[in-house]
């Protein structure tokens, strides 16, 4: 059974849904994701993260948050703009999700840069992450062409147009 005491229920739910743009937390201890529900007067993909857990507002953050790989989900025409500098066909689907290739999820600890090796391994268990946030999106058959991205910190680290599916 996962953990979910962390999770504010009132904000978010664990059906994945594909009719609305919205945040998500993927759990990496629990492998479980959770998305923002789409509320009356809430803009969903608006939500921050932080606030989909408790004791986190779209103001403040929780340390809990550190566990949670975060990603937003954005259906046609609710994105806009450059990510990194990079084009984004905002008019079709997109996931674009988090890569912090210093960040270990599941031990919550700092990699420092001059560990390569640790790097590159964590970047790979991150990037298989973000696929099953991808496929369990893709599964829900979207009437729409979705592309999934990793985001880095910097345009170097992220990785664009990894994958794309069709109707």
């Amino acid at each position: 059974m996962p953990d979910d005491r962390k999770i504010n229920k009132q904000y978010c739910t664990d059906k994945v849904r594909v009719d609305y743009a919205h945040v998500g937390l993927y759990d990496v201890q629990t492998r479980s994701m959770w998305i923002a529900k789409k509320r009356w007067g809430v803009v969903p993909v608006r939500v921050s993260h932080a606030r989909l857990l408790v004791g986190g507002t779209n103001d403040t953050s929780t340390a809990d948050k550190d566990r949670f790989v975060c990603y937003w989900y954005h259906t046609p025409g609710t994105g806009q703009g450059y990510v990194h500098g990079y084009p984004i066909e905002w008019d079709e689907g997109q996931l674009l999700v988090r890569l912090d290739p210093n960040w270990n999820y599941l031990t919550r600890e700092f990699i420092p840069n001059s560990d390569t090796a640790k790097i590159e391994k964590n970047i790979e268990q991150q990037y298989a992450w973000g696929k099953k946030i991808f496929e369990a999106y893709a599964g829900r058959k979207p009437s729409f062409p979705l592309s999934w991205h990793m985001i880095g910190p910097r345009p170097a680290d992220s990785m664009f147009y990894i994958q794309r599916v069709e109707p």
